[in-house]
């Protein structure tokens, strides 16, 4: 067990140290509030299984806006930055501002040549209002965060009122991982990261 635990351990450091870096920028949703980071940890473990040199650092921050994303963002991504999941979530809750400062991030990203996966919220954007600012800013579109996730208490956790459903549980971020990871493995392949 103990061989076991040095050899992952050092697999991790090898590949945060020589991989490159996916940067999931976004709201308590990215930050899987309530669920120790299941969603980023769960997408690190689908990378290390299917044998692909990086890591995804969580930039999910609770009750975050795109106001203040975009600063934070351009501090924390490096060099060594290749993809940026941008998910701008619903704290912001006056569309107009949400998109004006989600399209600001899109547009630096563009300008710095990262590759991003834009994850929309149907309060803020419908599903083809979101897939055309993905494609203006030449970015790859997920869907909705919450695509796929059943709205059930094993996937949410029903922690907002009048919310259908809040945040997910670790049941539900793991399941976001699994529907997000063949999305960031085609952005790999077709841009030759590996």
């Amino acid at each position: 067990m103990f061989k076991k635990t040095v050899a992952f351990v050092f697999l991790l450091f090898s590949i945060h140290a020589f991989g490159f870096e996916i940067y999931a920028l976004g709201t308590s949703n990215t930050n899987c509030k309530n669920a120790d980071q299941t969603y980023t940890k769960h997408l690190n473990e689908l990378l290390l299984l299917n044998h692909i040199n990086a890591t995804v650092i969580n930039g999910g921050v609770d009750g975050d806006k795109p106001v203040w994303m975009l600063d934070r963002l351009v501090r924390s991504i490096n060099k060594n930055t290749r993809i940026v999941i941008v998910e701008p979530g619903l704290n912001e809750r006056n569309k107009s501002l949400n998109i004006q400062y989600t399209e600001k991030i899109l547009g630096y990203l563009q300008q710095q040549n990262i590759l991003t996966i834009y994850v929309s919220n149907s309060m803020i954007q419908t599903n083809e209002e979101a897939e055309q600012t993905a494609q203006t800013y030449h970015a790859y579109y997920y869907g909705r965060w919450t695509k796929n996730i059943p709205i059930d208490r094993e996937h949410r956790q029903f922690d907002i009122n009048g919310s259908s459903g809040g945040h997910m549980t670790a049941e539900g971020c793991r399941l976001w991982a699994e529907t997000m990871f063949p999305l960031i493995q085609q952005v790999i392949s077709v841009n030759n990261l590996q």
